[in-house]
């Protein structure tokens, strides 16, 4: 059974999620993909792989987020690394947890006060006050005492939460940048923000999955079936149920 608000365009849905993970996780190109499929038996043009992800990645994005447990961390790591969209820079916010996993993301043409208050706040609206970290590792750059200071104004960041901006406390985000900019290398670069934003939505979503954050949803956490488990556990959250042995 699929989900009727999805048009899923002649083609099997678990096809359609499969390309997803696929071009998600690994730095390939739309054309190499499409390869793949043709060894299957399944003529697709890269030029419609790429809109499936530009379609699907976002909703992705959106369905992980309701399955996403929830827990108190005593420290965050915030950064932010560059992407080039029409040869102009934009800005791929991220955090992480002090356990290495992804908190969440924010895409920026501009790198400043705003962008770090927006980014910020995505990352505490599922979190209350008794639930936030006790420090924020940041870099130097004062955006982020900006947003701190007008979030403790509004109620809501904890009074008494730590911004600390040694270096080597945010290594751990800066390393976690890496795959992320691997990808964007693999896809030749970017013409248009709203798709660069809806790529980048698939890359640190899939990788969220991949690293394991929503493996308690799973049935079975046998490390033999983990990989199909994951597979099948995103295409429960279309509704797709796949049956394998």
């Amino acid at each position: 059974m699929t989900n009727p608000e999805f048009k899923w365009k002649h083609f099997a849905p678990e096809t359609i999620l499969w390309c997803l993970r696929w071009y998600g996780l690994t730095p390939m190109s739309y054309a190499k993909l499409s390869d793949m499929l043709a060894e299957r038996g399944i003529s697709v043009n890269r030029s419609t792989i790429y809109r499936w992800f530009i379609e699907y990645a976002p909703a992705l994005r959106k369905k992980l987020r309701r399955h996403q447990f929830i827990r108190t961390d005593s420290s965050w790591q915030l950064d932010e690394t560059n992407v080039k969209v029409k040869g102009k820079w934009h800005y791929l916010y991220r955090a992480i947890k002090k356990q290495a996993e992804t908190l969440d993301f924010y895409f920026s043409h501009k790198r400043n006060k705003a962008a770090a208050y927006q980014f910020l706040r995505c990352c505490l609206r599922h979190y209350g006050l008794d639930n936030q970290p006790k420090t924020l590792n940041t870099d130097k750059h004062s955006s982020y005492a900006n947003a701190i200071a007008r979030l403790k104004k509004e109620g809501r960041l904890r009074a008494d939460i730590e911004r600390r901006q040694v270096k080597y406390l945010n290594n751990g985000i800066e390393f976690d940048h890496a795959p992320i900019k691997k990808l964007v290398v693999a896809t030749g670069g970017f013409k248009i923000r709203k798709r660069a934003w809806s790529t980048i939505q698939g890359f640190d979503s899939l990788r969220m999955l991949s690293q394991g954050q929503f493996d308690f949803w799973l049935r079975y956490d046998e490390r033999k079936t983990l990989v199909r488990e994951r597979s099948a556990f995103m295409n429960r959250l279309f509704n797709i149920e796949v049956i394998y042995q």
